[in-house]
């Protein structure tokens, strides 16, 4: 939730910095938010089960400058959780800064595994886009489940229970530091646990989408399960290792914008020169009404309370470009088994830019799809099986593709 404060909303990051103020709730209300009807219905399900975890950082004071602070993947302690109000406090003696994830899994289904249960160990790492929070992919995640995949669902930073103000990004670089940060922990836990490291695939939509571009980019592969859980930060030395991603399967990638989400040039200008000073100030719409023509997709991100209701943040923005632009000048160097697919009416992303990033990728089992009709939001949850066809298309397309690559 925003802070309703505009002025306070560009003081309070000076606050905490400079030590002069603590909030006694680093997530700014929304870690006891109650679950979203799908969050809760997967979790009555007797069959699925989850864990909520934790994993804490050192807080942005204890390091030398930002980029380090924005860039660490060092965790300091991490824990289960069950979202209770005595976890806030003790979050905040911790540090007060943390990373929220959930793991998913299922026991077999009646009538036995779909896709004969080639999912199995296996992991999905599922990663939500600009102004969701994880479990928005609820609905959907019973469909990898059923096949047998165990899936993996962080809250970036300043989304969901993880803490930060709700969407301010001052670097886009917080997004893979964050998911290698989660995965590590997955590693050392399933160590723990006398769990061997899985064949992990990573997925993402639009923001999410882009974090799985940059993570491939930034963290080299390793099969050392034990050289995983114990590295430390990137800075100052060589980048950390990261689990060995089998496959990305990227839905509507943010590395393009579609010009109905572009803010014109003079915002553009005025957010520059404000974003040293003023980057966590809500300006523009962004994406806002460009996501779906169906009212019933905004009007469930509203019910919502977990997601992001404001306008976009100057330093967001920001960051987004950053990272379209980083992607752009390295993309020869996203090296995976992938699959891209967008749509061609998507007015928050470019399909255009898709397409280009696609030529430019080196691996050889690449491939891309572009639906013909689909918005931004590919997997729509319909109200009847005809009106929910578009979704279970991209869907099967979806787990059908990362079946295939299972080993």
């Amino acid at each position: 939730m925003p802070l309703h404060n505009p002025v306070w909303e560009v003081v309070e990051p000076y606050a905490v910095a400079t030590h002069l103020y603590t909030p006694a709730d680093p997530t700014y209300g929304r870690y006891l938010l109650p679950h979203h009807p799908p969050t809760q219905a997967l979790l009555d399900n007797p069959k699925v089960h989850h864990q909520f975890r934790r994993v804490f950082l050192k807080p942005n004071s204890a390091f030398q400058t930002w980029t380090e602070a924005y860039e660490t993947t060092e965790i300091v302690y991490s824990e289960d959780v069950e979202i209770k109000e005595k976890e806030i406090a003790s979050g905040v003696k911790r540090g007060g800064r943390w990373i929220f994830y959930s793991v998913w899994e299922m026991d077999e289904p009646e009538g036995g595994w779909e896709e004969g249960g080639k999912g199995k160990d296996h992991d999905l790492v599922l990663v939500h886009g600009l102004s969701d929070y994880g479990l928005r992919y609820a609905p959907h995640v019973l469909h990898f489940l059923k096949a047998g995949f165990r899936v993996i669902i962080p809250d970036l930073p300043s989304y969901g229970r993880s803490t930060g103000i709700n969407s301010y990004l001052p670097s886009i670089h917080l997004l893979p530091a964050a998911v290698h940060t989660v995965l590590k922990d997955v590693v050392g836990w399933d160590l723990q646990n006398g769990r061997t490291q899985k064949q992990v695939f990573i997925s993402g939509a639009s923001m999410g989408g882009w974090t799985c571009l940059d993570y491939v980019l930034r963290y080299p592969p390793s099969s050392d399960p034990v050289k995983i859980a114990n590295s430390g930060d990137a800075n100052g030395g060589p980048e950390p290792p990261r689990v060995q991603v089998a496959a990305a399967f990227v839905l509507c990638p943010m590395v393009e914008a579609s010009k109905e989400s572009v803010p014109p040039k003079i915002v553009q200008i005025i957010g520059q020169c404000l974003r040293a000073t003023a980057g966590a100030l809500p300006v523009v719409n962004g994406v806002r009404g460009n996501v779906s023509d169906d009212p019933r997709v905004e009007a469930d991100f509203f019910a919502d309370p977990l997601c992001y209701h404001g306008r976009l943040r100057i330093g967001t923005g920001l960051s987004l470009l950053d990272g379209m632009i980083e992607v752009d000048k390295r993309a020869e160097e996203i090296d995976v088994p992938i699959r891209l697919v967008h749509g061609n009416v998507d007015r928050a992303t470019s399909y255009h830019g898709t397409e280009k990033l696609f030529t430019r990728l080196p691996n050889k089992d690449k491939q891309i799809k572009i639906y013909d009709g689909y918005e931004h939001v590919m997997i729509k949850v319909g109200i009847d099986a005809a009106d929910d066809e578009k979704r279970q298309r991209v869907l099967a397309d979806w787990r059908g593709w990362l079946i295939e690559r299972c080993k």
